[in-house]
């Protein structure tokens, strides 16, 4: 052998012994490259038309997408399709139909209508089957891998379990009173037993809890308007203030570790169900996300007159951005609020007969809470010089059927006085006559008081007199309204520690401990009508505690002030009607490549 050959040979030996202890105690630096995540496949979902969008499900396994939508009928139904591609499948006897969510294989769907929920095959036109009752409109629902379904039902419960098959629910959480919790929602379980939920409180934010298999709970500093949903990469994703967001979670652990990313700008969002909002999305485990996109007609709303049954009918006149409409003692005009810019509000006086033709509007500053006086003018309140007062303003009858606008007469401060605190009126009555002179008594203003120490009060002024006390506690009290007869008066109060309706008679037909509740279930905007005293309890209508109808129609945020009205001859309902329902959706398919990268970038 040469000695270059010998060489050659000792070369070779070297590098084998040198490439062995790499391998050995440097494995990383020579492991392949991992794999590439698949790209990431956008595409948008059309709609059949006539159907607007409410709420969307997806199976965990990414194949199946199930959507609510009302259509030309005017009730919402449920659909199912295959996200892979293929037509929409509608549920039968689904009408009526909030919130789908499916069983843990796919196999089913779930869902809440007529005061109950129920399920039905994924892939077959059987009849659905009733689980239990539940409220319509409970805030979700979620099907566990124990075969259990777990709800909310909202009105002062907390989530309840019910086995899949049928049975009698059975509290899981209950509300913490000394917290000032409204309500629990949006419940989803997680791998492992555990579930996380929303949780709405008094003045604040909703956010996110978990509760263990063992029922430990515990909160999350994660703020969110609505649902929250967790991805197999180890993400929570939720929205809040229209963006959509993940945050690295441990799953077993039940925490949340990380800083949240943004993953899609604009969804449409909400914040009905007891402030625990609402938002257009749905997540596969695996890595598909549908949205629906938020758009500047989502706070839109159409005036719609609605029968005592729930039957609903245009009135005509463009849509808006509307609050609080209130039809005039004779019922021929229509005053509406209407948002005008971020921190202003006009209100428009319309022609109750045809809503498209504006008699008056009163602008500057920011308007709100129209209410009539029993001659035919209008009251409101307004910043326009400061301190939010009451003015009044005559609303001419000749421009009855004007095609434009009049130019608007000067409002006056109804209180000669200047006040330190925002007040805004709410109804009139003009009394009978009475006693044995048959003199008329003082007409009535019923109005709220916004006190820097004790939220809101409600106050009654006898015109000409005296400014009353009704109920001006440490509770949060408002949206009153004056009986026909200007005895009594019902108000919205949170004394209960959530909102209830309550009745008070008036002096001198009663005193400060008559006071009763007369709602049951979370009862907002009281309505005094021809037959009886009107009231909401979500998405239900109320006359004296029976239930008239079930529908969805605005709702003022806050509960400050009716979001409808009652025809003075108390033949119908003027109400708000959400015309900003998306007609398509967003689809992300292997969308957990972006939300791994974004989450690890922090970007």
């Amino acid at each position: 052998m040469t000695r270059r050959l010998i060489r050659l040979v000792l070369l070779l030996v070297v590098l084998f012994l040198a490439r062995n202890y790499i391998l050995q105690f440097i494995p990383h630096l020579v492991q392949p490259s991992p794999p590439l995540l698949p790209a990431p496949v956008h595409s948008t979902l059309g709609v059949p038309p006539g159907r607007a969008l409410d709420a969307l499900s997806l199976s965990l396994d990414g194949r199946w997408l199930a959507y609510t939508a009302e259509t030309t009928d005017g009730l919402v139904h449920l659909f199912i399709r295959p996200v892979d591609g293929g037509g929409d499948r509608e549920v039968a006897g689904s009408g009526g139909a909030r919130n789908p969510f499916f069983s843990a294989d796919g196999e089913s769907i779930a869902y809440f209508a007529g005061g109950a929920i129920w399920k039905a095959r994924t892939v077959s036109d059987g009849a659905p089957q009733r689980v239990c009752d539940a409220p319509t409109d409970s805030a979700g629902g979620t099907w566990t891998g124990d075969g259990r379904i777990v709800f909310a039902p909202l009105g002062g419960l907390g989530l309840m379990a019910v086995p899949a098959a049928g049975g009698t629910p059975a509290a899981i959480t209950t509300l913490t009173r000394k917290d000032a919790e409204l309500a629990h929602g949006w419940p989803l379980a997680l791998p492992g037993g555990g579930i996380v939920f929303t949780v709405s409180q008094k003045g604040r934010d909703a956010h996110l809890e978990t509760v263990s298999a063992s029922n430990v709970r515990g909160r999350e500093p994660v703020p969110v308007v609505g649902q929250a949903a967790y991805v197999s990469t180890g993400e929570l994703v939720y929205s809040y203030l229209g963006d959509l967001l993940a945050v690295p979670f441990d799953a077993a652990g039940l925490t949340a570790r990380g800083v949240p990313v943004a993953l899609v700008r604009g969804i449409q969002s909400s914040s009905e169900y007891d402030g625990l909002g609402h938002a257009g999305f749905a997540v596969s485990p695996n890595g598909t996300l549908a949205w629906l996109p938020a758009s500047v007609q989502d706070q839109q709303s159409s005036l719609v007159r609605v029968d005592f049954s729930g039957a609903v009918a245009p009135l005509g006149g463009p849509p808006d951005v509307y609050q609080t409409p209130r039809l005039s003692p004779d019922g021929r005009r229509l005053a509406v609020v209407t948002r005008s810019g971020l921190m202003t509000r006009d209100i428009r006086v319309l022609d109750a007969a045809h809503p498209d033709r504006v008699q008056l509007t009163i602008q500057g500053g920011d308007n709100q809470s129209p209410a009539w006086v029993p001659d035919g003018r209008l009251s409101f309140a307004s910043n326009r010089d400061g301190v939010q007062r009451i003015y009044l303003v005559t609303v001419d009858a000749r421009n009855q059927g004007h095609q434009g606008p009049s130019p608007a007469p000067k409002p006056q401060p109804l209180f000669s006085t200047d006040v330190s605190s925002p007040r805004n009126p709410a109804s009139w009555r003009d009394p009978p006559r009475g006693g044995r002179d048959g003199r008329r008594t003082p007409s009535l203003l019923a109005f709220y008081e916004i006190d820097q120490f004790r939220s809101r009060d409600v106050l009654v002024y006898r015109v000409g007199e005296a400014i009353l006390p009704v109920a001006a506690t440490n509770a949060n009290e408002r949206s009153p309204w004056l009986a026909p007869d200007g005895r009594s008066i019902a108000y919205v109060s949170d004394a209960s520690g959530r909102d209830e309706v309550y009745v008070k008679a008036l002096p001198p037909n009663g005193d400060e401990s008559e006071a009763r509740q007369v709602s049951r279930a979370g009862g907002t905007e009281p309505v005094w009508s021809t037959a009886g005293l009107l009231y909401r309890e979500r998405d239900r209508l109320l006359l004296d505690g029976k239930m008239l109808f079930e529908g969805r129609f605005e709702h003022d945020a806050a509960a400050n002030a009716a979001d409808y009205d009652v025809d003075p001859k108390g033949r119908f309902l003027v109400m708000l009607k959400r015309v900003g329902h998306a007609g398509e959706l967003r689809l992300l398919k292997n969308w957990g490549t972006e939300v791994v990268g974004k989450v690890k970038s922090g970007k």
